[in-house]
């Protein structure tokens, strides 16, 4: 402690920017806004870090640069300023992100599910979101075009003006049987029914209360599964053909 102190007062500007670092991190842990501040300001950071994992330079074009923004995105969810400062601390992640990706890029590709779990409810409760993002942009260059890839980019983007990402939904995916097709229709009765399609697209907000009584759907399953319904219901009303062969479940008891 008292070394620490002694570094302090010898450089007092190091320490200041590393406490703002550190403060800005666990900030952004809860404010989209800061978080993408963040990201911008620290990405030769990550980019950095990459190059000297994959021994040679790593662009934003590249790859791993989604992988180790990925494991950015997760050190900042789970940052404990007691534990130590936040970039050495997001350096690791990046580290570990990178070297699992090296070896799950010695297996056939090929044969991992192209059904991305994420869309289908399938899985564990806290599995892995890092390795299951990666898993399904894998698994979608196996494909005659990259047009699987190009939708989950484009929906992971549209999302993000409904607060959340298209890899957050692997912890608020319906896993029972009964969970599932009480989503399935409270998502069949938006789609055919206008004014909560509006509404949803006006205030970026899943009119819980007026689809519960309107539907019959349990309130406390909307609430529960709100992200993924407002996911499936702008797959399912969007041009996004390839998502939406994982959401066809959803659409077998649609109203002619």
């Amino acid at each position: 402690m008292e070394l620490l102190e002694t570094r302090r007062k010898a450089h007092p500007e190091a320490f200041s920017m590393r406490d703002s670092i550190n403060t800005t991190a666990f900030a952004a842990s809860s404010d989209d806004r800061i978080r993408e501040d963040l990201i911008l300001s620290q990405e030769q950071t990550i980019l950095r870090t990459a190059s000297l994992v994959c021994n040679r330079y790593i662009t934003r074009q590249d790859d791993e640069w989604s992988v180790a923004l990925t494991a950015f995105n997760k050190a900042i969810d789970s940052y404990d300023g007691e534990k130590g400062d936040f970039l050495p601390f997001s350096q690791i992640l990046i580290r570990r992100a990178l070297i699992d990706y090296f070896r799950s890029r010695k297996n056939d590709l090929r044969e991992v599910p192209v059904a991305p779990h994420i869309l289908e409810g399938n899985g564990e409760p806290g599995e892995d979101t890092e390795g299951v993002y990666l898993a399904v942009m894998e698994a979608s260059k196996a494909r005659s075009s990259g047009s699987l890839r190009d939708e989950i980019l484009s929906m992971n983007e549209k999302m993000r003006g409904y607060g959340f990402r298209f890899f957050d939904l692997t912890e608020c995916s319906p896993r029972q049987e009964k969970t599932k097709q009480e989503c399935a229709a409270a998502v069949r009765y938006m789609l055919s029914r206008p004014e909560f399609l509006s509404e949803l697209e006006k205030t970026h907000k899943l009119p819980i209360k007026s689809l519960s009584a309107s539907s019959g759907v349990p309130r406390k399953t909307l609430d529960r599964y709100r992200k993924y319904l407002i996911m499936a219901v702008l797959v399912l009303s969007g041009d996004y053909p390839f998502l939406q062969e994982y959401l066809k479940f959803m659409k077998e008891e649609m109203p002619v």
